[in-house]
């Protein structure tokens, strides 16, 4: 049985997956491609996956679609493949989980906030959705030679402000704390609807990609 090494950006994204994959290895990186790349590195693993939450670059895309990543493009513009069997199999057990996208993903060192941002990336690249760990996962795996899986669910779409009271919540370990939301939400008031808005849309992505790891639950702790 090969063994598998999962990347996350947050710790609550290993909870949606650990319990339908407890064979695999975890990290969360935090939001940050080098401590991905850095993890990915050092993890022992036979296939390296990059899962969790993204942000939607396509408009088709609604929150809680499922896309695996043909590709991760990142912000040089270098392209790399996922792996094309483990791609198959993947899409074959998630058949049953509304039908995945199959399209290449962004890999970006910051956060992707307006949907003019988003729009300009589709452009560009032709990625369907962007997350800040794939990249980094992307080039651990070419270095160690190893297959690449990318498998991310749609949590704010492409019409979707991220507010700036968001960004203070996610820690370098991955962790989420309210207070400096909250803090912020006092300065921004404002942007309580769109805040609220936003912690409504990850809870059904998160309840998503816990339906996607009960599915490829077989194929990844076989």
């Amino acid at each position: 049985m090969p063994s598998v090494g999962v990347i996350v950006g947050l710790k609550s994204e290993i909870a949606a997956l650990s319990r339908a994959w407890p064979a695999a290895r975890f990290f969360a990186a935090g939001g940050c491609a080098a401590r991905a790349e850095a993890a990915a590195l050092a993890m022992d693993a036979d296939v390296l996956f990059s899962v969790g939450l993204a942000g939607g670059l396509d408009p088709v895309l609604a929150c809680g679609d499922v896309v695996v990543g043909t590709a991760v493009v990142a912000a040089d513009g270098t392209n790399h493949s996922t792996d094309q069997e483990w791609r198959a199999r993947v899409a074959h057990d998630l058949a049953g989980v509304g039908g995945p996208i199959a399209a290449p993903v962004y890999g970006s060192d910051s956060a992707i906030t307006d949907v003019a941002g988003k729009a300009s990336l589709l452009r560009r690249t032709g990625a369907v959705a962007v997350d800040m760990e794939s990249h980094g996962v992307a080039r651990a795996a070419a270095a160690r030679r190893l297959p690449l899986v990318v498998l991310r669910v749609i949590a704010d779409p492409a019409d979707r402000v991220i507010p700036g009271a968001a960004l203070g919540g996610m820690g370098p370990d991955g962790s989420t704390h309210a207070l400096p939301v909250i803090g912020a939400l006092l300065l921004r008031p404002w942007e309580i609807p769109a805040i609220a808005r936003l912690a409504r849309d990850s809870r059904r992505a998160h309840a998503v990609l816990g339906r996607v790891a009960l599915a490829l639950g077989s194929l990844v702790c076989r």
